[in-house]
């Protein structure tokens, strides 16, 4: 028999690429591709798990 291993949750790759977005701010490489990639990923993301945040509150 085998071991099974359990595939990492959405949350785990989603604190990994922030990780990787800030080891990235660390050395400098804002507006690398790789950082521009990797802010495009974590933006899509989150526009994905809450698709009303980008809209503006009504003028009063």
């Amino acid at each position: 028999m085998g071991i099974v291993i359990p595939f990492p949750s959405k949350q785990v790759l989603d604190d990994e690429l922030a990780i990787q977005l800030w080891e990235l701010v660390m050395a400098g490489e804002i507006g690398s591709p790789e950082y521009r990639r990797l802010d495009a990923e974590i933006n899509r993301r989150r526009a994905a798990r809450s698709p009303n945040a980008k809209v503006a509150m009504p003028a009063r």
